[in-house]
This record gives C-alpha cells, sequence and structure tokens, in this order.
C-alpha cells in the first residue's frame, strides 16, 4: 500500500464550533484578493495549503478514527462561508470530501485507518472521474487491470476539481468485471500527468484541468470499491448535492452584497421614481426584498 505526507501539518479541530470559527477567519483573509486571482488565473497555492492546514478537510472524518464527524447541515454552513469569500476555494474541497464520503461508505479498515490518519495529518485528496471519451457523462474507459506486472491504471480524465493542488488523486475506473472503482492515486505516482488547461469563463482558480494516466502502478490497498455505493442505499448522492448547493448559495451570497453595496455607492434612481437614491425607489426596494428572500429560502 501506498504512503503520502502532507505538504502541510493540520492543526487538529476538536469541535463543529471551531470549525465554523476557522472557515470564518479562512474567509476573511480568502476574501481579499479574490476578484484579482481570478482576474489573473492566479492558482491558489498558498490558499488551499493554509485551508488544508487549518484542519477543515479532516471534519467529517468519523469520531473513531480520530475526526469531529461534522454533521452534513454544519459542513454545509462552511461551505456557503467559502464560497462567499472565494467561489473557486470554496468549490475545490468538495471532491476531497465527496472521496473521504465513498471511503466511509465502502472502504475497509485497513483502508480508513490509513486514509483518515493521512486526512488527519492535512492530506488533500483531489478527483479525477469526468470523462470526455463517451457519449455519456456517466460512462467511464479508464481502466484498472492485472498484468504480470500487477494492476495498472491506464486512461485520460478532465475536469478535474483539484487534482493540481493534491496529494492524492481518486480516480474512478473500470475493473476487469466492468465495476467501477475508486483508486486513491498519490499525486507523484510514475506514470501520472496533471495538465493545467482549465479555460471556464468562471471559478478560474479551480485547477480543473486534466489527468492522464499511463500504466500507473497500482497497489490493491489502493482500490475502494465505488459502484456498490449507488447499488444499494446510500446518502452518497445528496451529500454531493448539498455541497454543490452550499457552493451556489455562498457564491450567491457574495453577488447579492455585491449587488447591495452597488446600489448604496453607484446606482442612480430611476427619473420618474420620485426619491434622491436609487436604495429608496419602492420598485428596486421590492426586487431586492426578492431576492433576500430566495436567498434566504
Amino acid at each position: 500500500m501506498t504512503q503520502i505526507a502532507a505538504k502541510q501539518q493540520a492543526r487538529p479541530i476538536t469541535s463543529a464550533g471551531q470549525a465554523i470559527q476557522t472557515a470564518h477567519a479562512l474567509a476573511e483573509r480568502f476574501r481579499h484578493g479574490a476578484a484579482q486571482r481570478d482576474r489573473a488565473r492566479d492558482l491558489p497555492h498558498a490558499e488551499l495549503q493554509r485551508y488544508f492546514q487549518s484542519g477543515l478537510g479532516a471534519i467529517t472524518v468519523p469520531r473513531d478514527y480520530g475526526g469531529i464527524a461534522i454533521s452534513g447541515a454544519e459542513l454545509a454552513e462552511i461551505f456557503v462561508i467559502l464560497s462567499a469569500a472565494d467561489g473557486s476555494i470554496g468549490q475545490v474541497p468538495q471532491n476531497h470530501f465527496y472521496a473521504l464520503e465513498v471511503l466511509r461508505i465502502n472502504g475497509s479498515e485497513a483502508q480508513k485507518q490509513r486514509y483518515y490518519a493521512e486526512v488527519l495529518a492535512g492530506a488533500h485528496y483531489g478527483n479525477a472521474l469526468a470523462e470526455f471519451s463517451s457519449p455519456g457523462a456517466h460512462q467511464r474507459s479508464t481502466a484498472l487491470t492485472h498484468s504480470a506486472a500487477g494492476l495498472r491504471l491506464t486512461g485520460d480524465k478532465f475536469y478535474c476539481t483539484g487534482a493540481l493542488f493534491a496529494d492524492r488523486i481518486p480516480v474512478s475506473a473500470l475493473s476487469d468485471e466492468g465495476k467501477e472503482q475508486l483508486v486513491f492515486v498519490p499525486r507523484n505516482q510514475a506514470g501520472v500527468t496533471v495538465v493545467d488547461d482549465w479555460s471556464g469563463f468562471g471559478q478560474r482558480t479551480t485547477g480543473s484541468g486534466s489527468v492522464q494516466f499511463r500504466e500507473v502502478a497500482i497497489d490493491a490497498g489502493d482500490v475502494v470499491p465505488f459502484q456498490t455505493a449507488f447499488e444499494r442505499p446510500t446518502a452518497l448522492g445528496p451529500f454531493a448535492q448539498i455541497m454543490h448547493a452550499a457552493i451556489d448559495q455562498g457564491i450567491a451570497r457574495a453577488a447579492f452584497n455585491d449587488m447591495l453595496d452597488f446600489l448604496r455607492q453607484h446606482a442612480r434612481p430611476w427619473p420618474d421614481s420620485g426619491v434622491e437614491r436609487a436604495g429608496d425607489d419602492p420598485l428596486t426596494l421590492d426586487r431586492t426584498g426578492a431576492l433576500a428572500a430566495r436567498l434566504s429560502a
């Protein structure tokens, strides 16, 4: 089995309250320069190292393995807080926590012991799930095959959010039996090439580029069953969805606050409104209130 060393040593977080307080403190730091980072596509390597050094990357680790097993609602709140400060930084850890949830649901006892210890120490897990090679987004061609030399992983992935910054890259791949597995590949393993080719027009600093795998040697201990998480009732799908919704909520909250600042400082009232400030226009107030209600719903 493989072992990795985190780029930074994490501090322990011992309660949900401490986790939320830590998220607020990081958000204050990340908010400054967020627009410039996105405009210049200045990748947030230092910021993400600070995130995982803070201990936030380990808050879903079960109590039996040294974590605090934070609730889904509290995790979502943390995503909202950080995504409101910087939508890209808020997005990156989503796949990290998704991989940890697959581990919780399907991992062996030995895998849980090893990977949870890595994460508690500060390790960052990325992802390599999506592919361009098939007509359906759910179809995979990346293969995990047995050979005379042992297990080998070969394939091409795109939209690999976080892989550029990660210590491990969990990869979805088809086994010889046609079952989808999640392979926890060390970022610096021979045969792994991470390509910084993300060209999205928003969230430009998520590092959502491509990853190539060429006959990568895989230890059987790094293979976690993936497909079976969808063949029986689990909360894996909703868990992923609530994180995405929280990211959107945070970005929307930041946009709403920016709109309020614009109304107060720059906007002019409609000539026939009879008011001196745009913020006193009854129609503007009505629309602003409607947006506030939807944002809080």
